[in-house]
């Protein structure tokens, strides 16, 4: 255990649903006082001695590649970590959650535990958004570098402190080049959503901010990934809001930028379809009705299928499962209903059926 973490819990919050983010231009002496930083560098200084090896392997050789489909179309490509080197990568995430306390900033979504989409939309929704700007940043993992993380890690407590204490820049520096491939972050190891959450701390707490009382109107701001989505319960100028979010990118020295051809602008009285859930002009949270129609055809298939002594592959079972665990999460009470007047109607309890099904 960290030395002083129990004093220490007086000035940081370990509740990850409280991820409140506090600017300093210098740290509490308290605080400082209560944080082991040469603890914290002795961790990533036996970190890099254990994995010593992987550091002078090949590193395209550590991974395996192939290509996934685009829900918007084209391939993603994965550069999944062999055994080895993914087991390295989770315990330097680990290490940098439980003995850094590396948490996020309240406006991130992505890759969070007890964070989703829905809970980016909820945001938007208590603020009764009535207009919509989402913008895209253009390669957000590929073209991350170290160094930008290093730069973003330096205004962040305790990296702040680790990178100014003899050795710990090189520690910290070291073990975080583990994570790299061919100069930006993979997509496909456990840690990269980690450290750009990590790293965008900075800029998402500038823009939060400075959002929340921009060209004198209330604007909600949420980021998922590299998806940004930015609302007011106003008409407002996109353009104006776009270009203070390249500027910011660039003050930041950020090596990604906004992708101008992603950006969509418009209002809830329309297709306000944003991370793949729709918040409609009754500001209501909905899976909308093509997807309830397509949802309700599933149900069918399945119920008439199991009734005349058939069944569906694992694989389809396993999709209509979770749909009704995503589904819940945005329209629990339709979600309920729906699957309870298919079971009465048909006399055949589906749930129990799915949850069968699944444990055969």
């Amino acid at each position: 255990m960290m030395a002083g973490i129990e004093d220490l819990s007086k000035y940081v919050s370990y509740n990850t649903s409280n991820t409140r983010t506090y600017f300093a231009h210098q740290v509490n002496q308290k605080l400082l006082d209560n944080t082991n930083i040469s603890y914290m560098i002795s961790l990533l200084t036996a970190f890099n001695q254990t994995h010593e090896a992987l550091f002078n392997k090949d590193r395209a050789s550590l991974y395996r590649t192939f290509h996934i489909p685009k829900a918007s179309g084209g391939l993603r490509r994965i550069d999944a970590p062999e055994p080895e080197l993914m087991n390295a990568l989770r315990q330097l995430k680990t290490l940098m959650e439980g003995n850094m306390f590396a948490l996020y900033h309240t406006s991130a979504f992505a890759y969070i535990r007890g964070r989703c989409t829905v809970d980016a939309i909820k945001r938007h929704q208590k603020n009764e958004s009535k207009w919509f700007v989402k913008l895209d940043f253009a390669d957000f993992f590929g073209s991350t570098t170290l160094e930008f993380v290093l730069s973003m890690l330096s205004m962040i407590f305790p990296f702040s402190e680790i990178v100014k204490r003899p050795g710990g820049r090189e520690s910290l520096e070291k073990a975080l080049s583990l994570c790299f491939l061919n100069g930006g972050l993979p997509q496909g190891t456990p840690i990269s959503p980690f450290i750009t959450n990590i790293m965008m701390i900075p800029l998402d707490h500038r823009l939060s901010n400075t959002l929340r009382n921009f060209e004198k109107d209330r604007f909600v701001y949420t980021r998922y990934a590299d998806d940004l989505l930015i609302s007011s319960q106003r008409d407002f100028d996109k353009d104006k809001v776009q270009t203070f979010i390249s500027d910011t990118l660039k003050e930041f020295h950020a090596p990604f930028t906004i992708k101008p051809e992603k950006t969509r602008y418009g209002s809830s009285s329309g297709r306000n379809w944003n991370l793949g859930i729709m918040l409609n002009k009754d500001n209501e949270i909905t899976i909308g009705h093509k997807k309830k129609k397509h949802f309700k055809a599933m149900l069918d298939g399945y119920t008439q299928t199991k009734k005349t002594g058939g069944g569906w592959e694992l694989h389809d079972v396993q999709v209509l499962s979770g749909l009704i665990s995503y589904y819940r999460m945005i329209e629990r009470g339709y979600i309920d209903y729906v699957i309870k007047t298919y079971s009465d109607k048909n006399k055949f309890d589906i749930e129990a059926n799915i949850k069968a099904d699944l444990s055969a």
